[in-house]
């Protein structure tokens, strides 16, 4: 049996509908109240990821510090998942930052990465950034003069660090998908998220119904220009790197 599928990416950038193909593929993916917050399909670890991500993130934890993480999350997740012999797997937009921790903790795991245009993630979207998380990815010295500017950086470098990670440590369990080109093209793309999750292609048309384009993809255009401006410099090397070019 192959590991668990994890999907993860930054807050609200849109891994919740990959977790709902998934569950429409037969891939328990969590029971809401239960294993799930009520109100989304995130795993409901949100204590344990208090706890640990920031200190892990800033490389502060002992030795048996990062143990005593592994063995709660270890514990949490044979709670939540006791039986796995059939296919499993959760939802948390951290996983993308704990990314190496859980690639050694549940072996075989497969990881899908979601990517959303760093604008949208960035502007209008205030639940997106955690000052914390943020802090562990830019440089206090750095010249970002605007929480805008320190957003997009920390977008950036979390998707580039997870996708370094993915590409170089995780040859045929990872998989990189846009939110965009799933939005716009589920019929393309659906098929590899079953495919890569070892999901029946049965389940193609169910899952594709799921997918609906939000009216939020591109709502950074209705902000001021000059505001505009600063993310994009801000955050270049990073919207070239995953194909968002500037309208």
């Amino acid at each position: 049996m192959a590991g668990p599928i994890l999907i993860g990416g930054n807050g609200h950038s849109g891994t919740r509908i990959f977790a709902e193909i998934l569950a429409a593929a037969g891939i328990r993916m969590g029971t809401a109240g239960i294993t799930r917050s009520r109100a989304s399909y995130d795993l409901n670890i949100r204590g344990l990821l208090t706890r640990w991500v920031g200190p892990y993130l800033r490389n502060e934890l002992t030795g048996d510090q990062r143990a005593e993480m592994a063995q709660q999350f270890r514990t949490r997740l044979r709670l939540y998942f006791p039986t796995r012999w059939t296919p499993w797997g959760f939802k948390n937009p951290r996983s993308m930052l704990l990314l190496p921790f859980y690639d050694e903790l549940l072996a075989g795991m497969r990881f899908v990465h979601v990517i959303r245009d760093g604008r949208d993630v960035t502007l209008g979207n205030v639940l997106a950034g955690n000052a914390e998380y943020i802090a562990a990815y830019v440089d206090g010295h750095e010249p970002f003069a605007s929480a805008e500017e320190k957003m997009i950086a920390f977008w950036g470098r979390s998707n580039a660090t997870a996708a370094d990670y993915g590409k170089s440590r995780m040859s045929g369990r990872y998989l990189q998908m846009r939110f965009e080109d799933l939005c716009t093209a589920p019929r393309l793309h659906v098929p590899r998220l079953l495919e890569f999750a070892g999901a029946s292609p049965a389940h193609t048309e169910r899952a594709c119904a799921l997918v609906q384009r939000p009216g939020s993809i591109g709502r950074w255009q209705q902000f001021p220009k000059e505001l505009v401006g600063k993310v994009e410099a801000a955050g270049r090397p990073w919207l070239d790197r995953f194909g968002y070019g500037a309208a």
